[in-house]
């Protein structure tokens, strides 16, 4: 991770007084808001690629993913998994992508960092993430950044948690998983299956098949371990940038596996990895809508943070008394409330205690 000198925040200070995101964040610019606190902000993307495509940022202005404090990037990344079930459950998605473009070169084309949830489904407009084609790599090339590689990001992982101590932390794994590139208690790193260009590595986490099910401290060291995979292929490789892709869920280019993906890019390297407008925009306002309804787990540190209320439904019982029994059924009903009205009850009532 890039330090934060005094001369680059006072940088970053100054690029924040133009950013567009920075000034929908500060409320000065509208936007379609799907969640926000302390930390992070989402909104619709104005020119989705797909319906419910949300644009998740840190509020504090940075560029690209380096640069965020490993703080900022831990809270981040490790609310995901529950801001991707949000966004599945309130579209009726089967699979999802997280999509990060470093570099105008991968496709980035904002002044501030930027994570595109995509939710995903069968047969939707978006075929770019099978990776299941092989490409044909010079293969003295490909050998030598995978030894490069090898070499060096078990090194990069070695000196964050010098920095980053992590209980669950206990030993070196060597020769374990037969061409992985690193491992560790939570994670396997490997070249790709079928690699779209020399340095195409592939991290996924240790036993888990879904992205909502991990917790939160697996899936920021994930998506940190893919991170340290981007700097070591830019740095390495001479990359002039990376995207980092998650695939999870079933959808038109994935059928149930977990795995971000991490791709060196460069000036005409042939990749399109980036989605294209839709060209019928959907109600944006709707969408949010629906979406905010289910965000709210996301605040959640825990699931024993929640409150469950029990609605005790007794049967009805037949009143001794007939003139009672026709006033009672006269009276005007109390309608339910909503889920969401429920549970905004419990909360203020677990508040005031």
């Amino acid at each position: 991770m890039v330090e934060i000198t005094p001369e680059i925040r006072a940088q970053l200070d100054e690029a924040k007084k133009n950013c567009p995101f920075c000034k929908i964040i500060a409320g000065e610019i509208p936007a379609s808001d799907v969640y926000s606190d302390d930390e992070i902000h989402a909104i619709l993307d104005l020119n989705p690629w797909v319906k419910g495509h949300v644009l998740l940022m840190p509020k504090e202005h940075y560029p690209i993913i380096p640069y965020l404090p490993a703080k900022t990037f831990k809270y981040m990344f490790g609310k995901m998994p529950k801001f991707v079930k949000a966004l599945k459950d309130s579209m009726v998605a089967t699979g999802a992508n997280i999509v990060i473009a470093n570099g105008g070169v991968a496709g980035q084309q904002s002044p501030h960092f930027l994570i595109h949830v995509l939710p995903r489904d069968e047969g939707d407009r978006i075929d770019k993430y099978r990776f299941d084609q092989r490409k044909e790599l010079d293969s003295a090339k490909s050998e030598q950044a995978n030894k490069m590689m090898a070499q060096n990001i078990p090194i990069m992982m070695r000196n964050h948690f010098s920095r980053n101590p992590a209980p669950w932390r206990k030993q070196d794994f060597k020769g374990t998983v037969p061409g992985a590139i690193y491992e560790d208690e939570k994670v396997i790193c490997t070249v790709a299956d079928n690699p779209q260009c020399i340095g195409h590595l592939k991290v996924v986490p240790k036993g888990f098949n879904n992205f909502e099910d991990i917790d939160e401290e697996t899936s920021a060291h994930l998506f940190f371990t893919a991170s340290f995979c981007a700097t070591a292929v830019f740095e390495g490789l001479g990359a002039q940038g990376s995207n980092i892709i998650m695939k999870t869920g079933y959808c038109t280019d994935n059928q149930g596996e977990l795995s971000v993906h991490i791709l060196p890019r460069y000036q005409e390297d042939g990749l399109d990895l980036v989605g294209t407008p839709m060209e019928n925009k959907p109600d944006n306002k709707q969408i949010a809508e629906k979406i905010k309804d289910q965000t709210y787990i996301v605040g959640y540190e825990d699931e024993s943070e929640r409150e469950v209320v029990e609605i005790s439904h007794e049967p009805e019982k037949i009143s001794d008394n007939p003139k009672k029994a026709d006033s009672e059924k006269s009276a005007p009903k109390i309608e339910p409330k909503n889920a969401k009205e429920e549970i905004e009850a419990a909360i203020d009532a677990a508040i005031s205690k």
